[in-house]
């Protein structure tokens, strides 16, 4: 099974305080000149369960993009392929086009916060430069969906990365879960044309934390463990060994405890993560979010490392408060 991460064996939050943290592997395909060419393909889907129709404020520490008014959802979908040096750590190159991903191992946790992002974007200036390549019309396709991709100018003010990249053109767009995927090109003079298809998981159902439904908000005591409980994925496809739980917990101060867990419908956040040297001072207001991941790896003529990567959540209010 491919480890979750991004492409690399670092781990890219140096400054973070980490309890275990997953090793992923970079493709060795490389050609002669030392170039390889890496496509990422992220489909995401965020759920606000809440059930006042109350928004939850962006400084209530709401998933990025996710400050929606009451329940619904938001979606995206970004597709991007790097040529960059085979010496360039995957990893931290597409962290310098975008948000990286980073998960720790199934039964571990991590803090990821504000300070560690930015001890890691100061590395970026040791990067060769990134060139992102024109893939021609890029459309994804599922049984009842169509959406052809919007290709936009890469927003570099240096000399780093340049080129284009792929966008959902709205945040509503239709995301179904459980599908099967298409994604298609017409190709370019940089990209040969490709299709290649993956199947995505269904998302997080039946969220409860302790005996609460997390539409209902939850209340979570400062140095006690969480118990967080959801409809395990019980379907017959291949890509369900695949599968990894996630649970974020933001502060409105910013910092994130992220804990994963396997697929089998229950895990514990630790108590000692829930404090205040964590999230802030108390009583803080937050945003509980449980994410079904898959990552589903894809080859096509051109590229020599290829990933689709499912990120599907549902997210509601928390409230962390002195035991």
């Amino acid at each position: 099974m491919r480890p979750y991460g991004a492409l690399s064996t670092s781990c890219l939050l140096a400054g973070a305080a980490l309890i275990g943290c997953s090793a992923p592997v970079a493709g060795d395909a490389a050609d002669v000149s030392g170039v390889v060419t890496q496509g990422v393909v992220r489909v995401e889907r965020a759920i606000n369960l809440s059930r006042d129709a109350a928004p939850l404020e962006l400084d209530d520490a709401a998933p990025e993009g996710a400050a929606d008014e009451g329940a619904g959802s938001v979606t995206n979908v970004l597709a991007k392929f790097m040529r960059l040096s085979s010496a360039m750590d995957p990893e931290l190159a597409e962290g310098a086009v975008g948000q990286p991903f980073v998960l720790p191992s199934a039964g571990s946790c991590m803090v990821l916060s504000p300070a560690a992002e930015d001890e890691a974007a100061s590395s970026f200036s040791s990067l060769s430069p990134i060139e992102l390549l024109d893939a021609g019309d890029v459309t994804m396709r599922t049984d009842n969906t169509e959406m052809p991709l919007a290709a936009r100018a890469f927003p570099d003010v240096g000399a780093l990365v340049f080129g284009v990249f792929y966008t959902s053109r709205d945040a509503t767009s239709d995301l179904p879960a459980p599908a099967r995927y298409v994604f298609e090109s017409s190709g370019s003079g940089q990209l040969d044309r490709f299709a290649f298809e993956a199947d995505a998981p269904a998302g997080p159902e039946d969220v409860r934390v302790g005996d609460a439904d997390l539409a209902d908000g939850v209340e979570l005591g400062a140095g006690v463990g969480a118990v967080v409980q959801w409809r395990a994925d019980e379907g017959g496809d291949a890509g369900r060994a695949r599968d990894v739980i996630y649970v974020d917990v933001t502060s409105a101060h910013g910092a994130t405890v992220r804990c994963a867990f396997k697929d089998t419908g229950r895990g514990v956040i630790p108590g000692s993560l829930l404090d205040p040297s964590t999230l802030g001072p108390l009583p803080a207001s937050a945003t509980l979010a449980v994410h079904r991941t898959r990552q589903v790896p894809f080859s096509a003529a051109g590229i020599d490392a290829g990933e689709v990567r499912f990120d599907l959540s549902v997210y509601g209010r928390a409230r962390l408060a002195a035991h």
